[in-house]
């Protein structure tokens, strides 16, 4: 496998392939982050690399969104790709002693970085329907968002200047908000019914008490295709997975959340988290379990998302509605 370091930033790929044989770099390539400058990057790679392209891995960061069209179309068209997570890229460029940054520097500690992984995850991309469905996602968490800054300006509007004119433009902007709001939740789930296994998977996770088609919408892009080998990735994925650090008698520190993954997300699994604590038999039992052991309400209610997401995997996995109690039946 020959490993190709690739610094993403909105408007260009900086490359570095290092000659085994040799020993030594090879040319570095600067092309523009478009299609012109994919076509670019791909015959560089065929004519330094001289191998298949099944066989040339590109290394880069995630960076926001620029990565996703580079990495998107290098999959499609046969080359592996590897999105690192930029925290360890760094922390690997540190260990190096490189204490110098620019693009073509970091380019080449993408590829040292790559070509010494042990176990690499490749990139996936996402299939249409689920692209068309995270782009929805985001405009309706973005809406969200907006709908509750403008409730708050309506509200301290009318509280400080009462009787303002002023209120009744925030009220008519807050009124076309709600409105696009309801749009975009529209054809998220006219794009759900639409798909069979979307379908399908929303109509498994909602069999569990306490996950409702609001909640599912959002786990549906990481259940689809097989994303994840099992549920415990998933979980450590969202930061539902506490990190434990003990050290020789003096460092016994208590497992705590990782705090990475998507914040976002874990937020919304909070509410259903909360409802299926009361509401679910078998959660219900498990939350008072951890109660008992001396857990407090904050770490048992973590424990209780993280069950969630290990429940909407099973059943997205096996296809297979939730059954209360499966173990006492077993």
């Amino acid at each position: 496998m020959q490993f190709i370091g690739c610094d993403v930033s909105k408007t260009t790929l900086d490359l570095a392939w290092y000659n085994v044989q040799r020993g030594c770099w090879g040319t570095a390539l600067k092309v523009h982050n478009n299609r012109a400058g994919w076509q670019d990057l791909m015959k560089w790679a065929k004519h330094h690399c001289q191998v298949e392209q099944s066989e040339i891995c590109v290394v880069m960061e995630a960076t926001g969104v620029y990565h996703l069209p580079t990495a998107d179309h290098l999959s499609r068209v046969g080359f592996k790709v590897v999105v690192c997570n930029p925290g360890r890229s760094a922390d690997y460029a540190r260990s190096q002693n490189q204490l110098n940054k620019n693009d073509s520097l970091d380019a080449r500690s993408l590829q040292r970085y790559g070509s010494r992984l042990e176990k690499i995850h490749w990139f996936q991309p996402y299939t249409p329907e689920i692209s068309q469905l995270k782009s929805l996602l985001s405009l309706l968490d973005q809406l969200d968002k907006d709908v509750l800054r403008w409730q708050n300006r309506l509200e301290k509007i009318t509280f400080q200047y009462p009787g303002s004119s002023a209120s009744g433009g925030v009220k008519r902007q807050l009124r076309d908000l709600c409105t696009e709001q309801d749009r975009t939740q529209q054809a998220i789930d006219e794009l759900i019914q639409g798909h069979e296994e979307l379908r399908r998977n929303q109509q498994l996770m909602c069999t569990i008490k306490g996950v409702g088609s609001k909640t599912s919408q959002y786990l549906l892009p990481l259940l689809h295709g097989g994303r994840f080998e099992s549920a415990r990735q998933l979980a450590a994925f969202l930061g539902l997975t506490p990190c434990h650090k003990s050290s020789g008698t003096s460092l016994r520190s208590p497992g705590q959340l990782s705090g990475r993954g998507d914040a976002n997300l874990r937020a919304k699994l909070y509410m259903p988290a909360l409802s299926a604590a009361h509401k679910n038999p078998e959660l219900k039992v498990f939350y008072e379990t951890l109660l008992a052991r001396g857990k407090t309400p904050k770490q048992a209610i973590t424990a209780v998302m993280r069950k969630l997401v290990h429940l909407c995997y099973g059943v997205v996995k096996n296809q297979t509605p939730y059954i209360e109690n499966y173990a006492s039946l077993s």
